[in-house]
């Protein structure tokens, strides 16, 4: 059962951003929501101060504070990792979950509008409206399955809002690797992963309009030294809606690194009329143990080959003291460019 309600809105660029950003992230992704004091209701206070929201499931929407007309909108669940009080700021560390399922929701704007005037007199006490709250009128349930149903579905009515009318809309499925092994997030919201691997970013993109001079590119780009594209770093986006794969390869340092790899999915074109969308994903690319030993095996080995000859001077056959050379050769070779390609 959902215990809070945490609404964004258009009232700045960045608010509605973080719907762009709770609508495309992978399942199990770490996010923050702020509000001022002002902004969160007594109850919800009450629980932050008590220490009982943490782990509590919350719904995530839009509410418009620049139209004229009211208009909310469920987005995702989430639940709460942490949830504090600093300076008079509220802070909502939430981990991303599944989509409200809207099926019974409205696919028109006049009739979302009569909806939403409902739901936000609801929400409003004293003639305040209050985004962040913990009590709030029936809300609809979490669903895990069709997810990409299910998030056309949220874009699909976002999109007919004025805020959201030319933006695009991005999805980011869980990240998998070569063999095709989902890699989870970790409990701070971080995936680990080993070196050598490469990884496979899924992204989905919808527009309810398509301008062709609007300029959107759709970007992966990897972050610190561990990360390398090992596909295009940028697609120009060409329709409504499509389905675009980015590579990544793994090359750890001599210990374990954190990089985060940012999808965006903008315009610099239509910056003013279009809202970007942007999903970060910290990686954690540790050694591989197995690999090392590996490496510094067939170095050894190709060290000792290498000098076999000399040790077993001419008294040896001609022929093995150059086979063992090479061998080793070969041996030291081979390690030695794999461990400056990882490095």
């Amino acid at each position: 059962m959902v215990s809070f309600l945490l609404l964004s809105s258009d009232d700045r660029r960045r608010y509605a951003e973080d719907i762009q950003t709770v609508l495309a992230a992978p399942v199990g992704s770490v996010i923050q929501f702020r509000y001022d004091q002002k902004w969160v209701t007594p109850g919800l206070q009450a629980a932050v101060r008590d220490r009982q929201a943490k782990g509590s499931s919350a719904l995530l929407g839009f509410s418009s504070s620049r139209s004229a007309d009211p208009f909310v909108l469920p987005v995702r669940y989430a639940t709460v990792v942490e949830a504090e009080c600093v300076a008079e700021m509220y802070i909502f560390k939430l981990r991303i979950g599944g989509y409200p399922d809207l099926d019974g929701y409205p696919t028109s704007l006049p009739e979302l509008v009569e909806l939403s005037r409902v739901t936000k007199g609801e929400l409003t006490t004293d003639t305040v409206f209050r985004p962040a709250t913990a009590t709030f009128p029936p809300m609809p349930a979490e669903v895990t399955d069709r997810m990409d149903e299910r998030w056309l579905g949220i874009a699909r009515r976002l999109a007919l809002h004025p805020t959201f009318q030319k933006s695009y809309f991005l999805r980011v499925a869980p990240i998998e690797t070569k063999r095709n092994k989902v890699l989870r997030f970790d409990q701070d919201g971080q995936i680990e992963t080993i070196d050598g691997q490469s990884l496979r970013v899924v992204t989905y993109i919808f527009a309810e309009q398509y301008a062709s001079d609007a300029g959107f590119k759709l970007a992966c780009t990897p972050g610190g030294t561990s990360l390398r594209n090992a596909s295009d770093e940028v697609y120009d986006v060409a329709l409504r809606y499509d389905r675009v794969e980015f590579w990544l390869h793994l090359a750890a340092e001599n210990f374990d690194t954190l990089s985060r790899v940012t999808i965006s999915l903008a315009s610099e074109n239509a910056a003013a009329t279009t809202i970007p969308a942007y999903v970060r994903l910290p990686l954690v690319v540790s050694r591989s143990k197995t690999r090392m030993f590996r490496r510094l095996g067939a170095a050894s080995t190709g060290a000792v080959l290498v000098a076999l000859p000399a040790i077993l001077g001419d008294d040896s056959p001609l022929a093995f003291r150059i086979v063992a050379a090479l061998v080793g050769a070969g041996l030291l070779a081979v390690s030695g460019a794999a461990f400056s390609s990882s490095s």
